[in-house]
């Protein structure tokens, strides 16, 4: 048997119990992919009732990356300051990918504030499954509409970076109600 043979089975055999995140020995030469959406897509959300589910993959080269959506709150309106993941300084909440980060998320961490580090998704021609996570909306949410920014973030950067801005990136827009009767 070959030894490129052996190696193959070994990594195979490695891996068979993370069919989340892979990574190819083949180099990849392409531009990165990254797919992102909203996958329970609605007219409208109602606040303390309804539940956003976010669904991100990619594929490339990363490091420590993680997959969260930042949630941008209507124009004039914020969210209340003991809103968990809130960023003060943006008025913007981040809701995170549990499963791509290493730890336990505190309440207070944000896409700026997130310690280095901490994402799974790591290394070269990294291939990601679907990843789904969810948002509930808060009884406190203002009405109106929203903005979220569904993205591969990562806190690796050079100290020029900007953190707070995602590698890859899916942004579209949601209106959340006080209720179930249409806004038209």
């Amino acid at each position: 048997m070959s030894i490129s043979r052996l190696i193959d089975i070994i990594l195979r055999k490695k891996h068979i119990d993370d069919d989340k995140i892979k990574t190819s020995r083949f180099v990849y030469i392409g531009e990165p992919i990254f797919e992102g959406e909203i996958k329970n897509k609605k007219e409208k959300y109602v606040k303390n009732k309804d539940i956003i589910i976010f669904k991100s993959q990619f594929y490339g080269n990363t490091e420590y990356s993680y997959f969260a959506a930042e949630i941008i709150p209507p124009k004039h309106s914020d969210f209340p300051l003991n809103t968990i993941h809130l960023d003060g300084a943006s008025g913007n909440v981040t809701s995170f990918c549990d499963a791509t980060i290493n730890g336990n998320i505190q309440d207070t961490w944000n896409i700026h504030n997130i310690p280095t580090d901490l994402g799974k998704i790591h290394g070269r021609n990294v291939k990601t499954n679907w990843f789904e996570w969810s948002w509930k909306i808060p009884e406190s949410a203002p009405e109106g509409d929203y903005t979220v920014i569904v993205g591969l973030w990562s806190d690796s950067h050079d100290e020029n970076d900007d953190k707070s801005i995602p590698i890859q990136f899916y942004e579209r827009s949601f209106h959340v109600a006080e209720s179930d009767t249409s806004r038209f």
